[in-house]
């Protein structure tokens, strides 16, 4: 089954989600993050985003931070882990706080 990450209500209403597939084992744990129809794929692993030309700057601030606040960031890896056994987040340990690493803006 899906993860949705909990957002603001006001970030819901303008089309914004924060989501763990189910159906994407093969692929680099990431999460994917929404806007209506526009979507970012940012990894699990690294918090780099996937797809080229993708970057912190088209998202929402308050996305961001939702996503890079330390127990949302362990509790989607958690939740990536649990759905894909079979592909889990990092091998060697339970979880990470999100990357320090130069800003993709």
């Amino acid at each position: 089954m899906p993860f949705v990450l909990r957002l603001l209500l006001a970030l819901k209403q303008a089309g914004w989600k924060v989501k763990i597939h189910d159906s994407e084992r093969l692929e680099p744990p990431h999460v994917t993050i929404y806007r209506k129809m526009q979507k970012w794929r940012l990894s699990l692993r690294d918090g780099t985003f996937l797809d080229k030309g993708d970057k912190w700057g088209q998202i929402d601030e308050a996305v961001k931070d939702a996503i890079q606040d330390p127990k949302n960031w362990r509790l989607l890896q958690e939740e990536w882990n649990t759905i894909h056994e079979d592909n889990p987040v990092d091998h060697e340990a339970d979880g990470n706080d999100y990357p320090e690493r130069k800003e993709n803006s």
